[in-house]
């Protein structure tokens, strides 16, 4: 008896330009296009770790510091803050941030727009990086030009080769392939994003079949022809697949025999592969992983799971975007005046109140002894220096060191009042001058 078979089941569905043999990806699409398609917008995981990372950045309060050498005051109006409060007529700095949050963890790099072209900035813009190009010098070293859009619509930034300031700001990743361009952590996730798209794509089209899985058909004696595949082709998919069709019986004739496939158990692993997919995902974007799966989180490890999160990833990205912000928009100090800088408040945030806790108790017992002054505590703190904060505490010392933490103490006090240093060494010499002749 002749037999005549064809293989029903499909292959394990795979994104474009991508090859998948028992699970495991053969080739890799790095364009920024498929991470914004294929990783940001069609996977959960990833969309997941991205909005955490960009509602922590946007809710933390910036401030503008000014340091004027003997240590820093919080500056509570300036025009920076009143920019970024609406950096334009369409967004608020909580949309501008989370778009740059997007923007960096995805595409590995941002490109602000600062508008008008020269005096202080009014409007700032986020430009789409799948559309900004680098022109580069000769050398290789430094940006010529940033450009933006194509054909007539084409518009360059030029680069100042010596101070590298330009109307364009690139906030962007180290890169070892390309030191012009940024690094998404999508290149470096790429395949746990492939492994666990494809398999809700599997579950999906089982679901679909209502979670059976295909066979093939065996024909006894002759071949048949193309008119009847087709036939029967059609057949299946209109009476048997999809879910309304879910228990529906084929009736075969002509000595047709169809034969259901059975899963074996490497075809229902694809469970355990997403979630070690989903795993090295939240490993590349730095998520704690019960911050991502309920399955992982317990009463007790969400609080140390936040706390990690904050001290070991979004205070990190509020560094690398804040400061080159602040550096773009601040004007540049003059010689001999304060400098000021812009700054994010991490004291505001809830998840760190235990790390807070712990360092004050810490450095609160430090001072108390002989280990460290009150100042050298406080600033440790983040606080400033007080008076009389310079000397230790039971601790033995001989008169003449008293007397000189003394004097140094009041130093620092007569240049507080508004005494410059010859003046206020004067005024020691001759307060404890004439003690001394006494």
């Amino acid at each position: 008896m002749g037999a005549f078979g064809f293989l029903s089941r499909k292959a394990l569905p795979a994104t474009r330009g991508i090859q998948f043999i028992g699970g495991v990806s053969s080739e890799l699409n790095r364009s920024v296009d498929a991470y914004v398609k294929e990783g940001f917008c069609q996977n959960p995981i990833v969309y997941a770790c991205v909005t955490r990372l960009m509602k922590a950045v946007s809710n933390v309060k910036l401030e503008v510091h000014s340091d004027t050498g003997d240590g820093k005051t919080v500056v509570t109006s300036h025009k920076v803050l009143d920019l970024l409060a609406k950096p334009n007529p369409t967004q608020s700095w909580k949309a501008f941030v989370q778009e740059m949050v997007m923007w960096h963890r995805v595409a590995g790099e941002v490109f602000v727009l600062r508008l008008p072209q020269s005096g202080p900035a009014a409007e700032l813009y986020l430009l789409d990086p799948r559309n900004v190009g680098i022109d580069k010098h000769k050398d290789g070293l430094v940006p010529k030009a940033f450009t933006y859009g194509n054909g007539a619509d084409k518009k360059t930034y030029p680069v100042n080769p010596v101070t590298g300031e330009s109307q364009v700001l690139q906030i962007k990743t180290a890169n070892p392939q390309d030191a012009f361009r940024g690094l998404s952590p999508l290149s470096a996730a790429a395949r746990p994003v492939d492994t666990h798209n494809s398999g809700w794509k599997w579950n999906s089209n089982l679901l679909v079949n209502g979670a059976r899985p295909s066979g093939y058909i065996e024909f006894a004696g002759t071949k048949p022809d193309d008119s009847t595949l087709s036939q029967l082709r059609q057949f299946f998919k209109k009476a048997w697949q999809g879910w309304q069709n879910a228990g529906n019986i084929p009736m075969l004739v002509g000595g047709a025999k169809f034969t259901q496939l059975s899963h074996n158990p490497k075809d229902m692993d694809f469970a355990n592969s997403m979630d070690n997919a989903a795993k090295d995902m939240s490993l590349v974007f730095g998520i704690p992983l019960p911050l991502i799966t309920m399955d992982a989180a317990t009463f007790s490890n969400m609080d140390a799971a936040q706390e990690m999160l904050w001290s070991d990833t979004v205070l990190d990205l509020l560094d690398e975007l804040i400061k080159p912000l602040g550096d773009f928009l601040m004007p540049k100090p003059e010689a001999g005046r304060t400098r000021q800088y812009l700054a994010y408040n991490a004291d505001s945030v809830p998840a760190l109140e235990a790390k807070r806790t712990r360092l004050y108790e810490r450095m609160n017992k430090a001072a108390g002894g002989p280990v460290l002054t009150p100042n050298e505590a406080r600033v440790e703190m983040g606080y400033d220096d007080i008076e009389g904060g310079d000397l230790l505490r039971n601790a033995p010392q001989d008169p003449d060191k008293q007397a000189e933490q003394a004097q140094q103490a009041l130093k620092k006090a007569l240049v507080r009042c508004g005494y410059d240093e010859e003046r206020a060494e004067k005024a020691m010499a001759d307060e404890f001058g004439a003690k001394k002749a006494a």
